[in-house]
């Protein structure tokens, strides 16, 4: 299979688990897709390869902006607001870290991802549309 055939592929596969996918399960897909950037960035921080960190640490960013933008504070509780304080944090965080080859903040920000990110995934289905209600704006 060619690269750009491969590609695709995972852009398909995205894009299918996206339709198919509630809030809940868009918020982790983001959460694993920021976590291996993080991870990423690491790697490459341990080699030295800076314009790589950066690269990694930018595709983050992107990622945890894009989780502040789903949050409703407005209307969702403390919980909204505390993820957002949580996401700038890392952002934040992660900021610093891409300027540098020093690891440390990066392993902190892929071990908070990721405990959130199970917090997130131990949700029970039946209080899901509960969660989607009050923490998401919702677009029609």
């Amino acid at each position: 299979m060619s690269a750009l055939a491969l590609k695709a592929y995972r852009s398909a596969a995205v894009d299918v688990r996206c339709t198919d996918a509630d809030k809940r399960d868009l918020v982790i897909m983001m959460y694993d897709g920021a976590i291996e950037a993080i991870r990423l960035a690491r790697v490459h921080a341990e080699r030295t390869e800076r314009r790589a960190v950066s690269s990694s640490v930018s595709r983050a960013l992107t990622i945890l902006n894009g989780l502040r933008e789903t949050l409703d504070v407005q209307n969702g509780g403390s919980v909204a607001s505390h993820l957002d304080d949580f996401y700038q944090f890392l952002i934040r965080k992660l900021v610093r870290a891409g300027s540098s080859t020093d690891t440390v903040d990066l392993a902190e920000c892929e071990d908070l991802l990721g405990q959130v990110r199970e917090a997130w995934a131990s949700i029970n289905p039946v209080t899901v549309g509960q969660v989607n209600q009050r923490m998401f704006i919702v677009r029609t």
